[in-house]
């Protein structure tokens, strides 16, 4: 029984690790091929903000000002260097 767990973990991982970049770039190349790089990049750049709440709650931590403070650095810095 502990085999058939171990095969379905390796599969699963197998899985995400092939069509979990794949999917990204894709999406990443369609976004600049029907909108600006600038908006693009921006968008891009949010991973920092949508990765907060997922690790606050996977991980039982409370979001520290320091974090939010460092994401919306990033997110005005990324935002000037393509937009202006």
């Amino acid at each position: 029984m502990q085999y058939i767990g171990e095969i379905l973990s390796l599969t699963v991982a197998f899985f995400t690790t092939l069509f979990g970049p794949f999917i990204g770039v894709s999406l990443s190349l369609m976004a600049v091929e029907y909108t600006r790089a600038g908006i693009a990049s921006t968008l891009m750049a949010l991973t920092p903000v949508l990765i907060i709440l997922p690790y606050s709650f996977i991980y039982k931590q409370k979001i520290k000002l320091q974090e939010v403070f460092g994401t919306i650095v990033t997110i005005i810095g990324v935002a000037m260097f393509f937009l202006l």
